[in-house]
């Protein structure tokens, strides 16, 4: 059973560290970035895990839920484990903030001080990033979000390793009608390989499952720049999808510029006026 917990909870879920020091922590700048975007913060408690939401409601039946990259999962290059994996910029926060109507930015297991869940282990941010469990988990806070707000049509947007995790939840969350990814991992296997990185063993792999159905519009948006998801990586999963759906940014990286971008890439996406990509 997911239960929500007040704002007052999230204190006891900061590391103690970020409350005594006079830095502020990433979970305290993202916390910052969605107050003065007029989200409202809250714990949601998935299947089984812990998920820091900011959310803002403007009514209707419509919801668009963001879902972060995967963070600060390593350090040094690769051969630390990070204490801590939330992303430094939150950037699937920052698309967030700049779209219209209900929105929500669901946490990942173990990110924004949630890492306190006795329910993490350091697998939860490295190889299982990806996991059943996770998916599960963020499914069921999905569904249960929009059942308690009379939501009926959702699109979900997954920025990097976001992505990933949005193409997986799919199948799992009732209300989905569009998938949107903004430099999304869709080949996990083909991604580790090309970086040299460990086999995301305890993960899924959105290339290695079955195609969504017809009946969710799917986009899929690229940086020509991008380093860390080249487009290159992504040719295996887009002979599935749409030509028409798969937008190309030729100046874009991984980072610049979606979100200067952002209002007229979703005014395409909500079919209100054309994008050219610069």
């Amino acid at each position: 059973m997911l239960r929500v917990f007040p704002l007052r909870l999230l204190r006891f879920l900061l590391p103690t560290m970020g409350l005594l020091s006079a830095c502020v922590t990433p979970t305290e700048r993202a916390a910052r970035l969605a107050g003065r975007a007029g989200f409202q913060a809250e714990v949601a408690s998935g299947k089984p895990f812990l998920h820091q939401v900011f959310a803002k409601w403007t009514g209707g039946d419509s919801l668009s839920i963001f879902i972060e990259g995967d963070g600060l999962p390593w350090i040094g290059q690769g051969r630390t484990v990070s204490k801590d994996p939330t992303p430094r910029r939150p950037l699937a926060l920052e698309l967030a903030a700049r779209t219209p109507g209900s929105v929500v930015y669901l946490g990942r297991p173990c990110y924004f001080g949630a890492r306190s869940d006795s329910t993490c282990e350091t697998r939860r941010w490295t190889s299982d990033r990806y996991s059943a469990a996770t998916v599960a988990s963020m499914a069921a806070v999905a569904n249960r979000l929009a059942e308690g707000h009379a939501v009926t049509h959702i699109t979900l947007v997954g920025y990097s390793g976001g992505g990933t995790l949005a193409l997986l939840m799919a199948p799992g969350v009732h209300a989905v009608e569009r998938v949107v990814t903004v430099a999304g991992n869709l080949d996990v296997a083909q991604w580790t390989r090309y970086h040299g990185y460990e086999a995301l063993d305890g993960s899924l792999d959105p290339a290695s499952q079955a195609p969504l159905g017809a009946a969710i519009e799917q986009w899929y948006l690229l940086g020509d720049r991008d380093l860390t998801v080249p487009p290159e990586l992504e040719r295996r999963y887009l002979e599935r999808a749409a030509p028409e759906r798969v937008l190309r940014f030729p100046t874009f990286d991984h980072r610049c510029c979606w979100a200067q971008s952002w209002p007229r890439i979703w005014a395409r996406i909500e079919g209100v006026a054309p994008v050219r990509p610069p």
